[in-house]
Parts: structure tokens; sequence; C-alpha cells
């Protein structure tokens, strides 16, 4: 064997583990179309777990990895937030530092494990709201150690990862938010990159992949159970994701000419979206090239009062239109964060000349929509 005999197996093996994955995707796929994207999803999950572990899953190095934005697409994005982690451990201490820019809300978890593995145990949660934080402030918190004054957060011995969802609801043009962290006290070296490294960290890539493949495998089709297509899950929480967020879905199955008009009960929430998701990958359709989602603040009510929000592959000149790429079938999702009661949904096929307000919205309107969105994504994600 030559010297690099060692190292040349452990690369084999890895490309080996993931090729096993492609019948996994070609089974999941209904249609041609979707096996493409599927193929995609696996390398799109290849290059973000293999970059989760090479920088950012050591505990001694903290560093935060965007594991959802314009590049990575993961389990059910939200197009509202950006979402961030690193691994940390229970017997250690981080600070956290930053600046809120135009961000108006985060959620920070510490997990004590990862959905796809098993173990998305929420340890602890707490808001920027809760903190006494808003839009500008800076930011300073501490995790784990003795209680202590300022802003803290207790660590539990079993604590794996820190996850920070930031969140931006007017879709401005405006410095996002800036999360650092390090661990307190002595310096750690960067581990050495002998053989046996190498191995543990593209077994711990791969084993990623591996159970991020499997967990969102038919996860769709888990959640939506046998409600109808054209209906909405009764809300509800997940047991992984936000604590204080309430979710309703629907598979969207839409024939040329028909739109889904969605009546969004806000339910006393003082945050709420509608997003659409690609199936049965989960992955959020063009933010910034398409109205694929709406929330709380860019929502416009008809003259009622209600808003409704309108699926549809073709833009029936209304306000609050979702579009679906053309996509005969899509994945709409709808989310409350701490509302005042379980909200109520409903949701009724219509053609699309019969959308309520069709006819009003202009193509110049939608296209000044469509600028601002991406003028918000490209500051959002610009570094």
């Amino acid at each position: 064997m030559s010297a690099f005999g060692t190292e040349a197996a452990v690369w084999q093996s890895f490309c080996e583990r993931l090729a096993a994955l492609g019948p996994v995707i070609e089974a999941e796929a209904p249609t041609p179309e979707a096996a493409a994207e599927g193929v995609h999803h696996l390398a799109n999950q290849v290059a973000c777990w293999l970059t989760y572990v090479i920088g950012h899953a050591d505990p001694d190095r903290p560093a935060f990895f965007r594991s959802s934005d314009l590049v990575y697409e993961w389990g059910g994005p939200n197009t509202d937030q950006v979402a961030r982690r690193c691994a940390i451990r229970g017997d250690a201490v981080y600070r956290i530092r930053g600046h809120m820019g135009g961000c108006e809300e985060f959620v920070l978890q510490v997990k004590r494990g990862a959905a796809q593995s098993g173990g998305a145990g929420v340890a602890a949660e707490v808001s920027a709201s809760s903190l006494g934080l808003g839009p500008g402030d800076e930011i300073d918190l501490v995790l784990g150690g003795p209680e202590r004054d300022g802003l803290w957060i207790p660590l539990p011995d079993d604590a794996a990862f820190v996850h920070v969802r930031d969140y931006y609801f007017d879709w401005s043009a405006t410095d996002p938010a800036t999360f650092v962290i390090e661990r307190l006290g002595p310096a750690a070296a960067r581990p050495r990159r002998t053989a046996d490294h190498v191995a543990r960290v593209l077994d711990a890539a791969a084993s990623e992949v591996e159970h991020s493949v499997a967990f969102w495998s038919g996860y769709q089709a888990r959640m939506l159970g046998d409600v109808r297509p054209n209906r909405f899950t009764d809300p509800g929480g997940a047991a992984g994701g936000v604590q204080e967020i309430v979710y309703s879905h629907a598979g969207v199955e839409l024939d040329d000419g028909q739109a889904l008009v969605i009546e969004v009960d806000p339910a006393d929430a003082p945050l709420w979206d509608a997003q659409l998701y690609n199936r049965p990958w989960y992955e959020a359709l063009d933010a910034a090239g398409r109205t694929t989602s709406t929330n709380h603040r860019m929502a416009v009510p008809d003259a009622d009062g209600v808003v409704r929000a309108v699926v549809a592959a073709t833009d029936p000149g209304c306000p609050n239109w979702l579009d679906t790429e053309g996509r005969a079938q899509v994945l709409a999702t709808l989310r409350w964060w701490r509302p005042g009661r379980l909200p109520v949904v409903r949701a009724e096929v219509v053609a699309v000349g019969e959308v309520p307000g069709a006819g009003t919205v202009s193509g110049e309107v939608r296209e000044a929509q469509r600028r601002r969105r991406a003028a918000h994504l490209a500051w959002r994600y610009r570094t």
C-alpha cells in the first residue's frame, strides 16, 4: 500500500456513502423534474454539511455557520429569517456579541442535538424581545458557566449547538444583524489534520447528509397525513422548531386557471407569515426573483379588512399573490408566533379570474415588489 493508502480509502468510503443516497433520492422523486431537483438537493446537503463539519463543528473554536440562506436550503427554511448555528459544549462558557442592525427579532435556542439525527431537544429558548433587544441595539450575552449579571443563559451538560434565527419582516435594504461567538478561557489550538482527524470529519459530514436525507425523505407526506390537497392541517407546534410558533401546512395542487385563496387569521399573533416550498424537498421557492411569501408586515388586507393570500401559477393582479413558479404542486406553510389563540385556517380553490381584488395590482407594482425583495436579500446576505 502506498503512503497515502489509508487516506485514499477514507475518501473512497466517504464517496461511496454519498453515492448510496442517489437511489433514495430517485425513489422519493415523483417526477423527472423533482428527480433533477432531488440531485441538486443532495449536492446542496453535501456542500452544507461538509462546510459545517469542516469549519463550524469544533466547540472549542466556535464560529457561526449559516445553515439557511440563498445557497443552503435545508428543512423548510423561513424566507423571513437567517438561520445560523455552531457547535458548543455544556462544560464551556461562550460569549455572543454583535449588532441587531435591521433585525426586528431573533430566537436563540440551545439544542441537545439535530432534528435529522434524532436529538432535537431544546434546552433553552430566548428571543431578542424577551432580552429587551430591538433594531439597532448591541448584542452581548453569555452562555454557560455560573450565573452572572447581564444577559446570561445556562447550558446543560449535553448542550450540542446553539441555533440563532434572526428575522426581517419589512424586507428593507438595510444592514442585517451580526453575531460573533467566542469561547471564553484559554485559546484552543486547531486540531492537527491527521488521518484519524480527517476520517472523523468525513464520517461526521457523511452521517449528517445521510441523516438529513433519511429524515426529510417522506417528511411532507407524514406531515400532511391524510389531509386532502388544498386543505390545511390543524395548527400546532413542531418539536424541534421555535417553541412559540404554531404551524399549519397544505399540499397545494392546482389545475391551469385555478388559484387557492387563503384567509389568513392573525390569531392575535404579533408575527405571522405564509410561504411556498417545492415538493418533496422542502426547499423555499425563489424568494428573490418572485413573490413566494408574505407576512404580517408586507400583506395588504382587502376592503373588508381580511388578509387573503392567493396561491396561483399566473399573476391574478391581486394583493398577496404567492407565485408557484408554474408548479402544479407546492407546499404552503403558515406560521404564527405567540398567537393569542389557535388560528382558524380557511382556504378555497377558485378560478383565477374570481380571486378577490383580481386586476387591481399592475405589473409595475409587482416588479417593484420583486426589486424590493431582491435588494433586501442582497443586503441580508451581503457577506
